[in-house]
């Protein structure tokens, strides 16, 4: 297969992702704003089919919309160029959109079923988590810095990719910057 039907075949991934994802919205905000799923409840009082449908609209959508960053981020690690210096900085931003984003899917269906502990509880796990995904990726910027000057100076200077981890390294480096790989071998 040559690289332009690589790249072809990629696109169309890309387009079936942003299908799930868009799919996923419309019927779960279609659907959960229909009178009869407001109004049929799966615990009396509490919880109805409306925020159960939302929450697995959206829900699937985010989850198509982390496993788009995931596809992404192994076609760019394919490919050198300007835009392989995303490569290690897409999967950690697309996992702290979800990760927020998650947090009010959840409550969908969750809270009306939380106390003001568990509440609390919830609450923070997702600053944590939240916390966690910014720090992966500020640690990812920081790996590539000099790949992403790189890129957006338009400077490109010889560099090598380590095989294991993706760091783009200087061209005269022996081993990796990030995991200490020989990058000498063949």
């Amino acid at each position: 297969m040559t690289q332009a039907n690589n790249l072809e075949t990629n696109w169309n991934w890309v387009g079936r992702y942003v299908a799930v994802i868009v799919v996923s919205l419309i019927l779960g905000a279609a659907l959960g704003g229909m009178p009869l799923f407001a109004k049929t409840y799966l615990i009396s009082g509490k919880l109805n089919a409306a925020q159960m449908v939302r929450f697995l609209g959206y829900s699937t959508a985010l989850v198509a919309f982390w496993m788009l960053g995931q596809q992404l981020t192994t076609v760019l690690r394919q490919h050198s160029g300007r835009w392989a210096a995303l490569q290690n900085l897409l999967l950690p931003l697309v996992t702290l959109i979800v990760g927020s984003a998650m947090y009010s899917v959840l409550l969908l269906v969750l809270a009306p079923l939380l106390d003001a502990t568990l509440y609390k509880l919830y609450d923070w796990t997702f600053v944590l988590a939240i916390i966690a995904c910014a720090i992966w990726l500020i640690m990812a910027v920081l790996g590539q810095s000099d790949a992403l000057t790189e890129a957006f100076t338009g400077n490109a200077q010889t560099s090598q990719v380590c095989a294991a981890c993706g760091t783009h390294n200087p061209s005269d480096s022996i081993h990796c910057k990030q995991c200490g790989k020989n990058l000498q071998q063949a």
